[in-house]
């Protein structure tokens, strides 16, 4: 759905982009992470056709995005990290304008503005002014703003910057929800709990560079889309190799890492194929000391690649 190919971007002699490259499938959910100024930010206003490459090809559902930015826009939401909202209007008028700059008409122009108010919790308060809004009800509302035309795409920029934890935990519902609807969203944060909850994988970025973590891993898996995490650490008395040999050909297991006494798995799928990896581990001979769930750990292996950096 989105290919970003050895891109790059400076600024004024600065490099921002330098050979960075991105794959995400269709209706993945996926976060970008990495320090202040790796990059983030410039990539998604790339992809959103707000900036030009310098070098590089990117596309978006096969749309080359500086060819075509017209047809980009129209598959295309974005929410940028500081988003504008025009204070001295009313809810409903402004998403009026934005329907009007979205070049949506008829009743699919009112389906679609009945459906924002919905979307952000305001039908009841379409008649008041944006300036008397919450900070996280604005939030709300630029990002249904962002999903008046539709999108299959949804580029949000640092959305959960300043939003208190209820509202967080409203804005990561409404995510998981517009991911299992089938939209392919691709997000920069800094809040990396919240990333592990809602997103299929994590993306390393710094000085414009893709980054591997220790295990030389570009990309960390951390659900599968529409699915819960089920991440777990394995201790055996040795033979992780001969483990993860018995574990190569289970449908939906992933071996994440293999150490001399310890596994990490990535198990897809219903509860039973959870048995089922202990019982196959178990019948090759392999003693197993301990079979518990963990969490992927991306602060922790965050904090490894970049030292605590931010």
């Amino acid at each position: 759905m989105i290919e970003v190919e050895h891109v790059r971007k400076s600024f004024n002699g600065t490099q921002a982009l330098d050979d960075f490259s991105l794959r995400v499938k269709k209706g993945e959910l996926v976060g970008l992470v990495g320090p202040n100024g790796a990059g983030k930010t410039t990539l998604i206003r790339i992809l959103s056709t707000l900036l030009l490459p310098d070098r590089g090809t990117v596309s978006i559902d096969g749309t080359d995005v500086v060819r075509n930015p017209a047809s980009i826009r129209r598959v295309v939401g974005y929410l940028a990290d500081q988003s504008g909202l025009y204070q001295d209007m009313r809810i409903r008028e402004l998403l009026e304008f934005f329907a009007d700059a979205f070049h949506l008409q008829g009743t699919g122009r009112n389906d679609a503005i009945e459906n924002a108010l919905v979307r952000a919790g305001l039908e009841s308060r379409a008649e008041d002014f944006v300036e008397g809004l919450s900070f996280g009800m604005k939030q709300r509302l630029m990002l249904a703003k962002t999903l008046l035309h539709s999108p299959s795409v949804l580029l949000l920029d640092e959305p959960a910057n300043g939003l208190d934890p209820i509202a967080r935990v409203h804005l990561r519902s409404f995510l998981k929800e517009l991911n299992s609807q089938g939209l392919t969203i691709l997000i920069s944060s800094h809040i990396l709990a919240d990333l592990e909850d809602i997103c299929t994988h994590a993306v390393l970025i710094s000085d414009g560079k893709n980054v591997v973590d220790e295990e030389g891993n570009a990309g960390i898996a951390l659900r599968q889309a529409g699915r819960k995490p089920r991440l777990f650490e394995v201790e055996l008395l040795g033979g992780a190799e001969k483990a993860a040999a018995a574990l190569a050909t289970m449908p939906g297991v992933q071996v994440l890492e293999a150490a001399a006494t310890r596994l990490r798995l990535s198990i897809d799928g219903p509860d039973d194929h959870i048995a089922d990896t202990l019982r196959t581990l178990v019948s090759a001979g392999i003693t197993v000391t301990s079979f518990a769930r963990r969490g992927s750990g991306l602060e922790q292996r965050y904090r490894a690649v970049f030292g605590g950096n931010s």
